[in-house]
């Protein structure tokens, strides 16, 4: 399928230069009614102009039919660009998690410096989020204990210091390049530049490789002078074990230095008289480290000052291997490391340091409230000290941050546009953050905890992590495990095959959009798997809840709901609920080819029998032809007449979407669910939300005035005002919650409206320039949210991805630039880069293992427009490969006599003529 040809109306910028369009005095609405301006026009600011001009009788109308896109910005959506970077005051937000998976929490700030360094998941925040203060007061770079880097430099009539942060060089760029990034540091009077190369191992399909309590902080010095330069660099940390809990401690400060295998370190801990206080969520080690075989230049484990100051004031190393200091614990510690470097005119020099961390206790919570439970982390139980895990990655180095290079080398080499890149992936640092813990085994089994978002909403919420796609492609085994041990394991009744939406609290039951896209998830986890291993073990319990969900809310499997219907709106909704149907229905179908998977045909024929009869009746039920989409018809008591009733409903469709993930075909007639996009873009997207909220002041903000994007619910035809439910549920429909509008934007990529998706997701973007707010953290009731994953669901659209493990089945269909294209793909044992090129008649295309390995026993391409080949040739390494040739509609299947494996570092080629 190629890119739709349907384009957005695009006026002409109003000026060339965005400070024409800033306001003055004048008050916000008189300004803008005053100049015919729109006010996402007034504060684009340096993203440039969006949309406009707006007439007076335009402005009336909160959400106008015509957008009128600027050309400008309709070319931004398109442009390959840049990757993003930061200068000045705009690196004051930026946190990008830089920390191994569900190890703690720790930012790489704009300036290159470490921030936030949450090791223990207590709440490290004062704002409250009811009316969205994380997204409109976004934290500025803080930290609990002192730590940074810095260099001296001695050439010809220069000795100065110089911190490796905004205070110490005039300019300092930061560039994005999660889950790497570098910082560059330049300064007039500093005879040497510097960057910083910074991550931590990341490796998509090796989760434990890939769950380090280690950050690699890789420094290159270049001599930009004409004389040669002495160059000291060197880092310190702080020991800042029982920081909170061991105020009023007696006890010992220690730090130990070690020479070990390919890296130095310097570690500190505490000895407290109270044993108690080990086993607090704040007790733990951190070690600072210096990799290569050479004795560090400078080692200071018995410091007492914070900062850069007398770091370089002693450049020999007397300390012994294993030599400890100690102090009370009532006074601030610290340690340094350090190197000298001589560096000749226009050379270059590399020194890498780690930052490593042991913190055995983990505060994470059970229930809402106050209350947290102490738990274990996962990587306290892989190694006995914070040295032993930077050891770790020192000896793997070349693997490790090779492979984690190679991923993101892989990722951006793409044809597709930067921002769209960053913007679908970036939201996977979820995972790098407390959103999520890795428990060790103790009352309960080995499990991924993970709130919703970060100290927020705790249970593996079922009905907010359902939409979240990108952890499953990224680092599958995490979901393939959820899956088994929590859902289906601590969450799960046995007998009745209910699934509690939060795992945590018996109190909570089951909901049945969490229900229903658990089912869904199966599916996905079993087609990211290499064979039916994980399905033969989920199946009996998939199928349980299958039946469990007809049982209690389709009992006369007419393929309609009744009754009270939780979901993830926070309360019950009552009648016939478009959006939850329709998740029900594709619920259904992805039972349907899991039981034909498990030779159980007569249960596949039962749900797709429920499918036959609902979809039509939901048709006949709830489409409004006058409205050009479905509505929601509430329950007939008192306590029933609250949801989105007439209104626009963002999820109206979202099971539809759903099955594009899974490859499955939707239930819906084409035509309603094309009319139904159109109605989303049309009634709820935005270009300016203020103007929204002026009048619909409901609900918290996650979009600011001035910001585009797609309003939950909106009511073009007048809002019926619901007659029960919580006014601060019924909040939620003026609001703007990146994971539904991803959602929105995956499924119009993936039916062709390819502008109008790539739209909503720039907004987005814009949405979190740095220069507004931290642009790695997606915000929704908390930070760095995981529903906001289902951005990657837009991703897997652009490229047309389907895949199917244990089937051996892989396709493309490129939705963007199908005569040229290139980008980066997943599997379940292996990942690479898809290009695909056509032209002349002739349509090529070639599969370049990076990683792993790939088994296929077929390949599915779509046509692109011009192109009718009627024969194919398929090669790896130069060999030719026998196979089977057909055109189905628009699509060209290509089936391998034999299975065919790919090895890293082959290639697949394939030529249609």
């Amino acid at each position: 399928m190629n890119q739709s040809t349907s384009k957005l109306n695009v006026v002409d910028s109003c000026c060339s230069d965005a400070q024409c369009c800033s306001p003055k005095s004048t008050g916000r609405r008189g300004f803008i009614k005053a100049t015919g301006l729109s006010a996402a026009m007034l504060l684009a600011g340096r993203s440039g102009v969006m949309a406009g001009p707006f007439s007076d009788s335009e402005l009336d109308h909160p959400i106008p039919a015509d957008k009128k896109l600027s050309k400008q910005w309709i070319e931004s959506l398109y442009a390959r660009g840049n990757p993003m970077t930061a200068t000045g005051d705009d690196l004051k937000y930026i946190g990008m998690p830089i920390n191994g998976i569900c190890t703690g929490q720790v930012y790489l700030g704009g300036d290159g410096r470490l921030w936030r360094w949450n090791l223990d998941g207590a709440r490290d925040f004062k704002k409250e989020t009811p009316k969205g203060p994380r997204f409109l007061e976004p934290d500025v770079a803080a930290s609990p204990m002192s730590q940074g880097f810095a260099l001296q430099v001695h050439g010809v009539g220069s000795e100065k210091t110089h911190t490796l942060d905004e205070h110490g060089f005039a300019d300092v760029t930061f560039t994005n390049h999660f889950p790497m990034a570098t910082v560059d540091y330049v300064d007039p009077d500093c005879p040497v530049s510097v960057k910083l190369e910074a991550c931590t191992p990341f490796i998509p399909l090796n989760r434990d490789d890939s769950s380090y309590p280690v950050i690699v902080m890789r420094y290159t010095i270049t001599n930009t002078s004409d004389s040669e330069q002495e160059v000291v660099i060197a880092g310190w940390i702080e020991n800042f074990s029982n920081r909170k809990s061991g105020i009023k401690a007696k006890g010992k400060k220690h730090c130990v230095y070690r020479e070990l295998e390919g890296i130095s370190t310097v570690e500190c801990f505490a000895n407290l008289d109270n044993a108690k206080l080990k086993r607090s969520a704040d007790y733990g080690n951190i070690a600072l480290g210096l990799l290569g075989d050479d004795r560090p230049t400078i080692v200071d484990i018995d410091r007492g000052q914070p900062g850069a100051d007398g770091i370089f004031d002693t450049r020999s190393n007397e300390v012994e291997h294993r030599q400890v200091s100690t102090r009370d614990f009532d006074q601030r510690g610290f340690a340094a490391m350090g190197k000298t470097l001589s560096i000749g005119p226009g050379e270059s020099e590399t020194v890498t340091f780690t930052l490593s961390w042991r913190f055995p206790n983990v505060e994470y919570s059970r229930v809402f409230g106050k209350k947290t439970s102490l738990g274990i982390n996962h990587y306290a139980t892989q190694f006995p000290t914070a040295a032993d895990a930077a050891r770790t990655v020192a000896a793997k180095q070349e693997e490790l941050l090779g492979a984690t290079q190679m991923w993101t080398d892989t990722w951006y080499d793409s044809t597709l546009p930067y921002w769209f890149l960053e913007r679908t992936f970036v939201t996977l640092n979820c995972v790098q953050t407390h959103t999520g813990q890795r428990l060790a085994k103790g009352q309960e089994p080995e499990h991924y905890n993970f709130d919703e978002g970060v100290k927020c909403c705790p249970g593996n919420c079922t009905h907010v992590w359902h939409y979240a796609q990108g952890l499953s492609r990224i680092f599958p085994q995490i979901e393939r495990e959820n899956r088994d041990q929590v859902e289906y394991g601590l969450g799960f009744d046995s007998k009745t095959g209910s699934i509690r939406f939060r795992y945590t609290d018996p109190k909570f039951g089951d909901a049945i959009d969490g229900n229903c896209g658990t089912i869904l998830r199966v599916l996905r986890e079993s087609q990211m798997s290499d064979d039916h291993a994980f399905l033969h073990r989920l199946w009996d319990r998939t199928r349980l809840s299958m039946d469990h969900v007809i049982a209690k809310w389709d009992p006369d499997e007419d393929g309609l709901l009744e009754g009270s219907q939780h979901n993830t709106l926070d309360e019950p909704w009552f009648g016939q609920v478009h959006w939850l149907i329709n998740l029900y229905h594709a619920a259904l179908k992805a039972s349907a080819v899991m039981a034909r998977q498990m030779n159980e045909p007569n249960v596949a024929r039962r749900y797709e029998a429920i499918v036959a009869k609902g979809v039509p009746g939901m048709v006949d039920l709830l489409w409004n032809d006058d409205f050009g989409y479905f509505i929601h018809k509430p329950g007939p008591g008192k306590d029933e007449g609250h949801g989105s009733t007439n209104g626009c409903h963002i999820d109206q469709i979202l099971g539809d979407s759903w099955l594009w993930n899974l490859g499955i075909e939707g239930v819906l007639p084409k035509d309603k669910v094309r009319q139904t996009l159109e109605s989303l873009w049309k009634y709820n997207f935005a270009p300016d939300v203020g103007l929204f909220r002026e009048k619909m002041t409901d609900g918290r903000w996650y979009a600011a005035a001035g910001n585009a994007g797609l309003i939950m619910c909106s009511f073009p035809y007048g809002k019926v005002e619901p007659k029960s439910g919580k006014k601060s549920y019924a909040g939620y429909l003026n609001e703007c919650m990146t994971g539904f509008e991803w959602q929105v934007a995956a499924h119009m990529i993936w039916e062709g409206m390819v502008e109008k998706g790539l739209a909503i997701g720039k907004a987005i973007y814009d949405r979190y320039l740095p220069q507004d707010r931290n642009p790695y953290n997606e915000v929704e009731c908390s930070d760095h949210y995981s529903r906001a994953m289902a951005s990657y669901g837009a991703y897997l659209a652009i490229c047309g991805y389907r895949y199917d493990g244990p089937q051996q089945r892989l396709a493309f269909a490129p939705r963007l630039t199908p005569n040229r294209f290139r980008a980066a793909f997943t599997t379940a044992t292996g990942w690479g880069s898809f290009s695909q090129t056509a032209g002349d008649g002739k349509q090529a295309a070639s599969i370049d293992l990076r990683y792993g390995t790939l088994d296929l026993k077929e390949l599915s391409l779509d046509r692109v427009e011009g192109v009718a080949p009627n024969q194919v040739n398929v090669v790896v390494d130069a060999g030719p490969i026998s196979t089977t040739f057909q055109q189905v509609k628009d699509r060209y299947v290509i089936q391998f006599d034999s299975r065919v494996r790919l090895n890293a570092g082959q290639k697949m080629e394939i030529q249609m003529t």
